[in-house]
């Protein structure tokens, strides 16, 4: 469903999409009228500056507010950069600028309706950039035959982008099988995975179809791939390259054609490397590599998450807990969730059976979070993982993440240029040799100056990994927003 705040130009070109689909659109001429029309049915919600004036954020802050999940579409005059970025804080997901192209606009109206449907279908929540970028991948090959190996920590959700990848595919009338090869013992994933022929061992009492069997002309998802054996792996390589395989204590040769999703919280480059995971079945299953962030890296997705579990909770023990006191809510947006959304689920239902009000309060998200820490050893050592400090800013939070990086290996360096005894005159290093270590408080370290050091990480982890943002970012404890920015402004391109 789409809800149309605009002009007649507007109109009409909404209302020529209308057939096109199974779109309900509902338009009003006016701001008045905008939010008895708005609902938790809508989907998509376009907004034109022309009509509603200055006012128009208010009508986003307002229709994120009531409608968390829906998609905001702004259509106005020129803005700056800046201005862009702000919007896109305040709730505006997308903006389309004047004069109006009507084919433009069509193609991206059209095209945004098929990414919040896939979104809607495969229970995708989020409008965070990563989750943004990840989606647009999805809906782009998806339709492709390519194997997809989705990475991330445990908790990200990485069966939720198989089934997506599913959803949009060819393939999503055909069936989707998913097994995760971690929980599972090698011979019983074998027989799992391929099938068994009646008697191939004690208590085969008939023959099975496997999943791969089972999965013909649809999909299968292995999750935990890294988990399974040098055995398994060839038995997996096999049937990728040729599309056969043997069922248990068979002979005959089953084809099938199916197209393999495979996830892992491991990195399986290193465990090739490591001599762990076969070369060749990782370059199978890598044909197209999609990282899902920690929700730690994507925080302007917590309250919308919050928002679902707590409806979700709510119908499923019949509760009708209306929302988190802002202290309870500031407690779940600063804590690290190293079980990711897994265990913002899990909290979310704890506290929804606990409640005794209409409110979750902050001391029962704070007992909650506090026994979590001490159940999984971290306290609140991991608070070092928090991208935004409690008492500064996101952009002073990240800073100083670098400076202590920085510091942290710049002690690392002087203790190897110590055990060297040449003075490091060959080491990579030689930029931060003489830094030290004593003090950064009043921006320059050892006649160095603060932006010169940060400068020279950022440079010596790209470096390091070739290139490659993500696990750089990562590696400096930063968001790759705040890298990309970095790199234009000490111009690293």
């Amino acid at each position: 469903m789409v809800a149309l705040c605009g002009d007649d130009e507007l109109r009409q070109i909404v209302e020529s999409l209308q057939g096109d689909d199974d779109w309900r659109i509902d338009i009003v001429d006016e701001a008045s009228g905008f939010f008895s029309t708005l609902s938790h049915r809508s989907n998509i919600v376009l907004i034109d500056e022309t009509v509603t004036g200055p006012g128009y954020i208010s009508l986003v802050k307002r229709a994120r507010r009531d409608v968390p999940a829906v998609d905001v579409t702004v259509v106005g005059g020129p803005k700056s950069d800046d201005v862009l970025i702000k919007e896109r804080r305040d709730g505006v997901d997308q903006y389309h600028g004047r004069p109006i192209d009507d084919a433009v606009l069509a193609t991206v109206l059209k095209h945004r309706m098929r990414f919040v449907e896939l979104k809607s279908r495969a229970g995708i929540i989020g409008r965070s950039l990563e989750m943004e970028e990840i989606v647009e991948t999805t809906l782009q090959v998806a339709p492709t035959e390519v194997p997809i190996l989705i990475e991330g920590e445990s908790g990200t959700g990485k069966d939720v982008i198989a089934r997506a990848v599913h959803l949009a595919s060819r393939r999503q009338e055909r069936p989707f099988e998913a097994i995760n090869c971690g929980a599972v013992a090698e011979g019983v994933l074998e027989s799992e995975l391929f099938g068994h022929e009646k008697g191939a061992f004690t208590g085969a009492v008939a023959r099975r179809a496997g999943m791969f069997e089972r999965a013909h002309r649809g999909t299968i998802f292995l999750d935990e791939v890294g988990e399974t054996s040098a055995t398994m792996q060839v038995k997996l390589l096999r049937v990728l390259e040729s599309g056969e395989f043997l069922r248990v204590g068979g002979v005959e040769t089953i084809r099938v054609d199916v197209r393999v999703i495979a996830a892992t919280n491991k990195k399986l480059g290193d465990a090739v490397r490591e001599g762990n995971f076969r070369q060749d079945l990782y370059y199978r299953l890598k044909g197209i590599n999609l990282y899902l962030p920690p929700l730690r890296r994507r925080r302007e997705d917590i309250p919308i998450l919050l928002h679902y579990f707590l409806a979700q909770s709510n119908k499923r023990h019949h509760k009708s807990v209306r929302g988190f006191e802002p202290g309870a809510q500031h407690e779940l947006l600063e804590y690290t969730w190293p079980g990711n959304i897994r265990e913002l689920k899990n909290t979310v239902d704890t506290l929804i059976v606990l409640s005794g009000g209409p409110r979750i309060q902050e001391s029962a998200v704070a007992a909650q979070l506090s026994e979590a820490a001490g159940r999984d050893g971290r306290g609140t050592a991991d608070q070092r993982l928090l991208p935004v400090a409690l008492h500064r800013t996101k952009e002073e939070a990240e800073r100083e993440m670098i400076y202590a990086s920085i510091l942290a290996l710049h002690r690392d360096v002087r203790e190897i240029l110590a055990l060297l005894g040449d003075g490091g005159r060959h080491s990579p290093w030689e930029g931060l040799k003489e830094v030290h270590t004593e003090s950064y408080g009043d921006g320059e370290v050892g006649g160095a100056s603060l932006a010169q050091m940060e400068r020279a990480a950022i440079r010596e982890a790209l470096n390091r990994f070739a290139g490659n943002r993500r696990k750089a970012a990562d590696s400096l404890g930063i968001s790759e927003r705040t890298l990309y920015r970095k790199i234009k402004e000490y111009g690293l391109v």
